[in-house]
Protein backbone atom coordinates (compact mmCIF):
# COMPACT_ATOMS: atom_id res chain seq x y z
CA UNK A 1 0.00 0.00 0.00
CA UNK A 2 1.28 3.45 -0.88
CA UNK A 3 -0.03 5.44 2.10
CA UNK A 4 1.39 4.19 5.39
CA UNK A 5 0.11 5.82 8.58
CA UNK A 6 2.78 6.38 11.21
CA UNK A 7 1.28 6.07 14.70
CA UNK A 8 3.44 5.71 17.83
CA UNK A 9 2.55 2.60 19.81
CA UNK A 10 2.21 4.57 23.05
CA UNK A 11 -0.68 6.50 21.49
CA UNK A 12 -2.54 3.22 21.00
CA UNK A 13 -1.56 1.45 24.22
CA UNK A 14 -0.09 3.01 27.34
CA UNK A 15 0.09 -0.23 29.33
CA UNK A 16 1.87 -3.56 28.80
CA UNK A 17 4.87 -4.51 26.71
CA UNK A 18 3.01 -4.55 23.41
CA UNK A 19 6.11 -3.96 21.34
CA UNK A 20 7.67 -7.24 22.49
CA UNK A 21 4.36 -9.06 21.98
CA UNK A 22 3.85 -7.67 18.47
CA UNK A 23 7.41 -8.52 17.48
CA UNK A 24 6.92 -12.11 18.68
CA UNK A 25 3.69 -12.47 16.69
CA UNK A 26 5.22 -10.95 13.60
CA UNK A 27 8.17 -13.38 13.72
CA UNK A 28 5.68 -16.25 13.72
CA UNK A 29 3.62 -14.80 10.87
CA UNK A 30 6.71 -14.14 8.77
CA UNK A 31 8.17 -17.58 9.48
CA UNK A 32 5.17 -19.24 7.84
CA UNK A 33 4.61 -16.52 5.19
CA UNK A 34 1.22 -15.69 6.69
CA UNK A 35 -0.51 -12.45 5.73
CA UNK A 36 -2.41 -10.87 8.60
CA UNK A 37 -4.17 -7.77 9.86
CA UNK A 38 -5.25 -6.31 13.20
CA UNK A 39 -8.98 -6.41 13.95
CA UNK A 40 -11.25 -5.89 16.95
CA UNK A 41 -11.13 -3.25 19.65
CA UNK A 42 -7.39 -2.67 19.33
CA UNK A 43 -7.89 -1.81 15.64
CA UNK A 44 -10.57 0.62 16.84
CA UNK A 45 -7.97 2.12 19.19
CA UNK A 46 -5.56 2.67 16.30
CA UNK A 47 -8.02 5.02 14.63
CA UNK A 48 -9.72 6.58 17.65
CA UNK A 49 -6.87 6.96 20.11
CA UNK A 50 -3.87 6.73 17.80
CA UNK A 51 -5.00 8.87 14.86
CA UNK A 52 -7.76 11.08 16.29
CA UNK A 53 -6.76 11.22 19.99
CA UNK A 54 -10.22 10.15 21.17
CA UNK A 55 -10.37 7.75 24.11
CA UNK A 56 -12.88 4.94 23.43
CA UNK A 57 -15.54 4.43 26.07
CA UNK A 58 -14.74 0.72 26.34
CA UNK A 59 -11.18 -0.29 27.13
CA UNK A 60 -9.66 -3.64 26.17
CA UNK A 61 -6.31 -5.31 26.65
CA UNK A 62 -6.91 -8.11 24.14
CA UNK A 63 -5.31 -8.28 20.72
CA UNK A 64 -7.15 -9.77 17.74
CA UNK A 65 -5.33 -10.71 14.55
CA UNK A 66 -6.95 -12.17 11.43
CA UNK A 67 -4.49 -14.57 9.77
CA UNK A 68 -4.77 -15.82 6.20
CA UNK A 69 -4.09 -19.57 6.12
CA UNK A 70 -4.12 -22.37 3.57
CA UNK A 71 -5.34 -25.10 5.96
CA UNK A 72 -5.84 -25.98 9.62
CA UNK A 73 -2.43 -27.70 9.73
CA UNK A 74 -0.74 -24.38 9.08
CA UNK A 75 -2.70 -22.92 11.99
CA UNK A 76 -1.40 -25.72 14.20
CA UNK A 77 2.17 -25.10 13.07
CA UNK A 78 1.85 -21.39 13.80
CA UNK A 79 0.48 -22.01 17.29
CA UNK A 80 3.19 -24.59 18.03
CA UNK A 81 5.91 -22.11 17.05
CA UNK A 82 4.39 -19.28 19.08
CA UNK A 83 4.08 -21.53 22.14
CA UNK A 84 7.41 -23.36 21.97
CA UNK A 85 9.63 -20.56 20.65
CA UNK A 86 8.01 -17.24 21.54
CA UNK A 87 6.63 -18.11 24.96
CA UNK A 88 2.87 -17.90 24.43
CA UNK A 89 0.63 -20.15 26.53
CA UNK A 90 -2.33 -22.09 25.07
CA UNK A 91 -5.83 -21.56 26.44
CA UNK A 92 -7.61 -24.89 26.89
CA UNK A 93 -11.11 -23.41 26.64
CA UNK A 94 -10.55 -21.83 23.21
CA UNK A 95 -8.30 -23.16 20.45
CA UNK A 96 -8.09 -19.69 18.84
CA UNK A 97 -6.65 -17.99 21.94
CA UNK A 98 -3.09 -17.67 23.19
CA UNK A 99 -1.92 -15.93 26.36
CA UNK A 100 1.16 -13.70 26.37
CA UNK A 101 3.65 -13.46 29.24
CA UNK A 102 1.93 -10.48 30.85
CA UNK A 103 -1.45 -12.28 30.61
CA UNK A 104 -2.59 -10.40 27.51
CA UNK A 105 -5.08 -12.44 25.52
CA UNK A 106 -4.32 -12.83 21.81
CA UNK A 107 -7.11 -14.07 19.52
CA UNK A 108 -6.04 -15.57 16.19
CA UNK A 109 -8.86 -15.50 13.63
CA UNK A 110 -8.05 -17.80 10.70
CA UNK A 111 -9.48 -17.12 7.24
CA UNK A 112 -8.67 -18.10 3.68
CA UNK A 113 -8.60 -21.49 1.99
CA UNK A 114 -9.45 -23.37 5.20
CA UNK A 115 -12.91 -21.80 5.36
CA UNK A 116 -15.98 -23.92 4.72
CA UNK A 117 -18.98 -21.70 3.94
CA UNK A 118 -17.67 -18.97 6.19
CA UNK A 119 -16.77 -21.28 9.09
CA UNK A 120 -13.29 -22.35 10.23
CA UNK A 121 -12.74 -25.49 12.31
CA UNK A 122 -9.35 -26.30 13.85
CA UNK A 123 -7.89 -28.97 16.11
CA UNK A 124 -7.74 -28.32 19.82
CA UNK A 125 -9.82 -28.23 22.97
CA UNK A 126 -12.82 -26.16 23.93
CA UNK A 127 -14.07 -23.73 21.30
CA UNK A 128 -12.77 -25.03 17.94
CA UNK A 129 -15.18 -23.63 15.30
CA UNK A 130 -15.54 -19.98 14.37
CA UNK A 131 -17.71 -18.01 11.96
CA UNK A 132 -15.35 -15.78 9.94
CA UNK A 133 -17.93 -14.30 7.61
CA UNK A 134 -16.65 -11.00 6.20
CA UNK A 135 -13.05 -11.38 7.39
CA UNK A 136 -11.66 -12.06 3.90
CA UNK A 137 -13.66 -9.20 2.36
CA UNK A 138 -12.47 -6.76 5.01
CA UNK A 139 -8.87 -7.85 4.39
CA UNK A 140 -9.27 -7.20 0.66
CA UNK A 141 -11.25 -3.97 0.80
CA UNK A 142 -10.91 -2.37 4.24
CA UNK A 143 -7.42 -2.74 5.67
CA UNK A 144 -4.74 -0.07 5.84
CA UNK A 145 -1.02 -0.14 6.56
CA UNK A 146 0.31 1.40 9.77
CA UNK A 147 3.82 1.82 11.12
CA UNK A 148 4.32 2.02 14.88
CA UNK A 149 8.11 2.40 14.91
CA UNK A 150 11.07 2.12 12.54
CA UNK A 151 10.81 -1.66 12.29
CA UNK A 152 7.19 -2.65 12.97
CA UNK A 153 4.53 -2.26 10.33
CA UNK A 154 1.33 -4.18 9.67
CA UNK A 155 -2.19 -3.95 8.27
CA UNK A 156 -5.11 -2.82 10.40
CA UNK A 157 -8.86 -3.05 9.84
CA UNK A 158 -10.55 0.27 9.02
CA UNK A 159 -13.48 1.58 11.06
CA UNK A 160 -15.99 0.52 8.39
CA UNK A 161 -14.56 -2.99 8.46
CA UNK A 162 -14.71 -3.02 12.27
CA UNK A 163 -18.41 -2.07 12.22
CA UNK A 164 -19.17 -4.80 9.65
CA UNK A 165 -17.38 -7.53 11.62
CA UNK A 166 -18.78 -6.44 14.97
CA UNK A 167 -22.37 -6.42 13.70
CA UNK A 168 -21.94 -9.98 12.43
CA UNK A 169 -20.23 -11.15 15.65
CA UNK A 170 -23.02 -9.61 17.74
CA UNK A 171 -25.75 -11.13 15.56
CA UNK A 172 -24.13 -14.58 15.88
CA UNK A 173 -24.09 -14.47 19.70
CA UNK A 174 -26.10 -11.47 20.96
CA UNK A 175 -26.33 -12.90 24.47
CA UNK A 176 -22.55 -12.58 25.02
CA UNK A 177 -21.42 -10.02 22.44
CA UNK A 178 -23.01 -6.81 23.73
CA UNK A 179 -19.59 -5.13 23.85
CA UNK A 180 -19.56 -5.20 20.05
CA UNK A 181 -22.46 -2.77 19.97
CA UNK A 182 -20.60 -0.57 22.47
CA UNK A 183 -17.84 -0.27 19.88
CA UNK A 184 -20.27 0.33 17.00
CA UNK A 185 -21.93 3.11 19.02
CA UNK A 186 -18.56 4.65 19.84
CA UNK A 187 -17.62 4.73 16.15
CA UNK A 188 -20.99 6.21 15.14
CA UNK A 189 -20.61 8.88 17.84
CA UNK A 190 -17.44 10.26 16.24
CA UNK A 191 -17.69 9.18 12.62
CA UNK A 192 -18.58 12.54 11.12
CA UNK A 193 -15.70 14.32 12.82
CA UNK A 194 -13.28 11.59 11.76
CA UNK A 195 -14.42 11.78 8.12
CA UNK A 196 -15.79 15.29 7.65
CA UNK A 197 -13.25 16.21 4.97
CA UNK A 198 -14.00 13.15 2.83
CA UNK A 199 -17.75 13.60 3.28
CA UNK A 200 -17.71 17.29 2.28
CA UNK A 201 -15.41 16.68 -0.71
CA UNK A 202 -16.78 13.45 -2.18
CA UNK A 203 -20.25 12.91 -0.68
CA UNK A 204 -21.77 16.36 -0.79
CA UNK A 205 -25.04 14.86 -2.06
CA UNK A 206 -25.72 13.64 1.48
CA UNK A 207 -26.40 17.22 2.59
CA UNK A 208 -29.37 17.78 0.29
CA UNK A 209 -32.09 16.71 2.75
CA UNK A 210 -32.76 17.52 6.39
CA UNK A 211 -30.49 14.84 7.81
CA UNK A 212 -28.31 15.74 10.76
CA UNK A 213 -24.54 15.31 10.73
CA UNK A 214 -24.72 11.98 12.60
CA UNK A 215 -27.20 10.63 10.06
CA UNK A 216 -25.06 11.89 7.18
CA UNK A 217 -22.04 10.17 8.70
CA UNK A 218 -24.05 6.97 9.14
CA UNK A 219 -25.02 6.95 5.47
CA UNK A 220 -21.40 7.60 4.49
CA UNK A 221 -20.38 4.68 6.72
CA UNK A 222 -22.98 2.58 4.90
CA UNK A 223 -21.37 3.48 1.60
CA UNK A 224 -17.97 2.42 2.94
CA UNK A 225 -19.44 -0.89 4.15
CA UNK A 226 -21.09 -1.24 0.75
CA UNK A 227 -17.66 -1.22 -0.88
CA UNK A 228 -16.63 -4.16 1.29
CA UNK A 229 -19.66 -6.34 0.55
CA UNK A 230 -20.28 -5.39 -3.08
CA UNK A 231 -18.64 -8.56 -4.47
CA UNK A 232 -20.35 -10.92 -2.04
CA UNK A 233 -24.14 -10.81 -2.33
CA UNK A 234 -24.61 -13.28 0.54
CA UNK A 235 -22.55 -11.10 2.87
CA UNK A 236 -24.37 -7.97 1.71
CA UNK A 237 -27.73 -9.62 2.38
CA UNK A 238 -26.53 -10.75 5.81
CA UNK A 239 -25.51 -7.28 6.95
CA UNK A 240 -28.66 -5.70 5.52
CA UNK A 241 -30.78 -8.29 7.31
CA UNK A 242 -29.09 -7.47 10.64
CA UNK A 243 -29.72 -3.76 10.14
CA UNK A 244 -33.26 -4.12 8.80
CA UNK A 245 -34.28 -6.23 11.79
CA UNK A 246 -32.93 -3.38 13.90
CA UNK A 247 -35.75 -1.13 12.68
CA UNK A 248 -38.43 -3.80 12.34
CA UNK A 249 -41.47 -3.85 14.61
CA UNK A 250 -42.18 -7.54 13.96
CA UNK A 251 -38.74 -9.19 13.57
CA UNK A 252 -36.72 -6.93 15.85
CA UNK A 253 -33.28 -8.01 17.06
CA UNK A 254 -33.14 -5.13 19.54
CA UNK A 255 -30.33 -3.27 17.77
CA UNK A 256 -32.21 0.04 17.93
CA UNK A 257 -32.74 -0.27 21.68
CA UNK A 258 -29.13 -1.28 22.32
CA UNK A 259 -27.78 1.65 20.32
CA UNK A 260 -30.16 4.02 22.10
CA UNK A 261 -28.81 2.84 25.44
CA UNK A 262 -25.16 3.04 24.34
CA UNK A 263 -25.57 6.46 22.70
CA UNK A 264 -27.86 7.79 25.44
CA UNK A 265 -30.37 8.84 22.81
CA UNK A 266 -33.86 7.94 21.62
CA UNK A 267 -34.87 4.78 19.80
CA UNK A 268 -36.26 6.98 17.00
CA UNK A 269 -32.88 8.67 16.52
CA UNK A 270 -31.07 5.32 16.45
CA UNK A 271 -33.56 3.89 13.98
CA UNK A 272 -32.78 6.85 11.76
CA UNK A 273 -29.05 6.10 12.03
CA UNK A 274 -29.69 2.47 11.10
CA UNK A 275 -31.91 3.51 8.18
CA UNK A 276 -29.18 5.78 6.84
CA UNK A 277 -26.67 2.95 7.18
CA UNK A 278 -28.98 0.74 5.12
CA UNK A 279 -29.42 3.43 2.48
CA UNK A 280 -25.68 3.88 2.19
CA UNK A 281 -25.06 0.18 1.67
CA UNK A 282 -27.83 -0.16 -0.90
CA UNK A 283 -26.76 2.83 -2.96
CA UNK A 284 -23.06 1.88 -3.26
CA UNK A 285 -22.37 1.60 -7.01
CA UNK A 286 -20.82 -1.62 -8.29
CA UNK A 287 -17.95 0.26 -9.90
CA UNK A 288 -17.28 2.10 -6.59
Amino acid sequence: MSNILKIPLNKIRQEGNYKELLDALERGFRRFSIDFYLVGATARDVWMRGLHEVTPKRATSDLDFAVMLKDSEQFGELKKYLIEVEGFVPYKENAFVLIWKDRTQVDLIPFGDLENEGVVTVKGTGFTSMNVEGVREVFEEASAEIQIDDNTQFKVCTLSGIVLLKLIAWDDRPEVRGDDIDDVADILRHYFRFNSEAIWEKHFDLFIDDAGLDEIASQYLGREIGKIVIKNLKLKDRILDILERGISDTKSNGLDELLAKKLDNTIEFCRSLISHLINGIKETPENK
